[in-house]
């Protein structure tokens, strides 16, 4: 009796580390991860820059540690490590990270692929093949066109199940971490060959998912309407998940540190899809809080150590520049971050303990999302006046100086969700949408959105709201929504939650060439006499 319980003891302690050491790995038995495109022929900048996309078929995180990528000839030899996010997508780069500009490996490898054809075989941690390609059925290298497998539940052996990608990138034609431009997987809601935004209603707050052509996308703010729930981010991350069928997402960028555009650390926004959602994020961009700051907050504070501590690889954070270079969200799509960190209309400095520093607000980033015809403005909450609040900070006007470099727009997201401390006169007026998007709360204390801004942007255009905000502001025809979804597959023809409208470049005339149209400064014959900022220059930081 004794010796068969010392035996019964020893095998359950020998099989123990097989259920309290192996939960993070998924028992694989075939076609849960695909070898997803191959850029076999390098490169339109080196045909050296070769990369592999994997994808993972399921609804559960797959952990590669101790997975295989191989070449039946021996090179490359590729040991997988890390995380596979369900849905998403893992990319392997070549030598350096720098194959696909602006997008991080997941994994960089050495050895190269053969032009003439390779067969290669992904195994799990015991060996298992579980996708396999046998020869180079697509892709061109003269064009640099990747190879793209078509559906991702059909085996990776099948000829026809591969074309060569039509869509392109910064250096050929391909769709690293995207979908593939001859997918059938239908992996969301998005529509290929669309460009949509979505303006999902969070209440008092803001989150825009962006979703370019080719499937790129881009997340602005993921706020909550209080600092410490998660309520928001559970709205967001399904939806986000639902409309582009996968965790993963290309860029996060956050307008700036206040509660309702990023959440707060160890609860809601951005850090709840991340740490409890297990969201993956190609790129997070955010403002230069390093050498531009005013009025601080815990929201703030808590964000900075995160992203300079455990956020940091996660993340991976970059500081937002003006221009286009930073942002590609696929083929006919422009980002052109305008203004950050003040646009040059407030000094440089760290002026948190200060009496009345400017206001985290006036260093939002703002933004033109451009395709074909169609351009809309996202400003996060960009100030558009002089004055000293009642709470220890001060606005500015910097929607001035943006509005000259904006220009005409087809769609505007109102600034400050209707705040009369934004879209003054000379914004609006220059923007003249035809189209403003509130993003605004039933239950806000701020009086969103004031009438007089109200009255601004329904004199230029129609305004959907996605609540209903403040009832003592008549909101005319305004039209309360919930989330606002705009698509495009032309970048002329236009829908507004299904609504139809149809962008335009108008031909507006600056006559005095100061940089504002008539509409905003009648031509008085000197380009030196411009529009004044609304409440004046503050002396302090507008000297």
């Amino acid at each position: 009796m004794m010796k068969k319980s010392i035996r019964l003891l020893l095998i359950l302690v020998l099989t123990m580390p097989l259920f309290l050491f192996n939960t993070n790995n998924y028992a694989a038995t075939g076609g849960e991860v695909v070898i997803n495109e191959i850029c076999w022929m390098g490169t339109t900048t080196s045909a050296y820059d070769e990369w592999i996309e994997l994808y993972n078929n399921t609804n559960t995180n797959i952990n590669l540690n101790g997975w295989t990528l191989n070449a039946v000839d021996g090179t490359p030899s590729i040991n997988l490590t890390g995380t596979i996010p369900a849905k998403s997508y893992y990319l392997l780069e070549r030598t350096d990270n720098t194959s696909v500009p602006n997008i991080n490996a997941d994994l960089i490898y050495t050895g190269s692929l053969e032009n003439s054809s390779e067969t290669l075989q992904l195994k799990d941690n015991n060996g298992n093949v579980i996708d396999s390609v046998n020869s180079w059925h697509a892709g061109n290298n003269g064009t640099k066109a990747t190879m793209e497998r078509i559906n991702s539940n059909i085996g990776g052996t099948v000829s026809t199940n591969w074309n060569s990608s039509t869509l392109t990138y910064q250096c050929g034609y391909g769709t690293p971490k995207a979908l593939n431009s001859n997918s059938s997987s239908g992996l969301g809601s998005w529509t290929p060959g669309n460009l949509e935004i979505h303006h999902i209603n969070i209440g008092q707050g803001n989150a825009t998912l962006i979703v370019g052509p080719t499937g790129r996308s881009m997340l602005v703010d993921v706020g909550e309407s209080y600092w410490n729930s998660n309520a928001d981010a559970s709205v967001v991350g399904p939806y986000v998940e639902n409309v582009l069928g996968t965790k993963y997402i290309d860029y996060v960028l956050i307008t700036h540190f206040h509660c309702d555009h990023i959440g707060y650390i160890g609860y809601g926004g951005l850090w709840n899809l991340v740490e409890q959602q297990d969201f993956v994020i190609g790129q997070m961009i955010h403002r230069d809080y390093n050498n531009y700051l005013g009025q601080t907050s815990s929201t703030f504070r808590n964000w900075k150590t995160y992203l300079e501590g455990t956020g940091n690889n996660k993340l991976n954070p970059i500081i937002a520049v003006e221009g286009t270079n930073l942002i590609d969200l696929g083929s006919g799509v422009t980002v052109d971050i305008i203004t950050c960190d003040g646009n040059g209309a407030i000094l440089q400095g760290d002026f948190s303990n200060d009496a009345y520093p400017p206001s985290e607000n006036d260093y939002s980033i703002g933004l033109k999302l451009s395709y074909g015809d169609f351009d809309e403005w996202i400003g996060g909450d960009l100030d558009g006046e002089f004055c000293t609040s009642n709470y220890g900070y001060s606005y500015h006007d910097i929607e001035l100086s943006v509005a000259k470099e904006v220009g005409d727009v087809d769609v505007y997201l109102v600034n400050h969700h209707g705040s009369d401390h934004s879209s003054n006169a000379t914004f609006v007026n220059q923007l003249d949408p035809e189209v403003s998007v509130v993003s605004v709360g039933d239950s806000n204390t701020y009086g969103h959105p004031r009438q007089c801004v109200m009255d601004l942007i329904l004199a230029t255009s129609d305004v959907y709201l996605t609540e209903r905000g403040d009832v003592n502001t008549n909101i005319g025809n305004g039209i309360v929504s919930g989330n606002i979804v705009i698509k495009t597959s032309d970048g002329i023809n236009y829908t507004v939650n299904n609504n139809s409208y149809v962008a335009s470049n108008p031909n507006r005339v600056d006559s005095d060439g100061d940089g504002y149209y008539n509409e905003v400064d009648p031509d008085d014959g000197d380009n030196t006499i411009m529009p004044q900022p609304k409440g004046g220059l503050d002396p302090l930081y507008q000297p």
